[in-house]
């Protein structure tokens, strides 16, 4: 999953260009919370796991993906104020739910790649 979440984060980057060189600002500070996850989990298994050669735990991936998690959220939380529309509270809400909604649903697929990379999903299925 690691190259996955790497093109991810990498759309991500892509989106947050174009909202600059379009004049949409306070899209692109918007649009960064969501880079969070895919690169947190593409620098975990690309650097840490396979250039720098340490061993991680599936406990400590998912640890580092939950806390990504958190974060996103907050930023997310923290950045919907600057979004300036017509509509702006309806807006703001929707894009909090959808962003947040992403993040969890990216988590728990990572998530799920990682238990089942280690050998513990049939653990946990019986």
């Amino acid at each position: 999953m690691a190259v996955e979440c790497g093109v991810i984060a990498g759309i991500f980057v892509l989106f947050v260009l174009i909202f600059f060189r379009r004049g949409h600002n306070e899209w692109a500070l918007a649009t960064l919370p969501l880079i969070l996850l895919p690169l947190a989990d593409f620098v975990l298994e690309i650097v840490v796991v396979k250039a720098l050669k340490v061993e991680v735990t599936a406990f400590g991936a998912m640890l580092t993906l939950v806390i990504a998690v958190a974060a996103s959220a907050a930023w997310i939380g923290a950045v919907s104020g600057v979004l300036k529309t017509k509509h702006n509270k309806r807006t703001a809400t929707f894009f909090v739910t959808i962003s947040n909604a992403f993040n969890i649903l990216l988590a728990a697929i990572v998530i799920l790649d990682i238990l089942s990379r280690a050998e513990k999903l049939e653990a946990v299925i019986r």
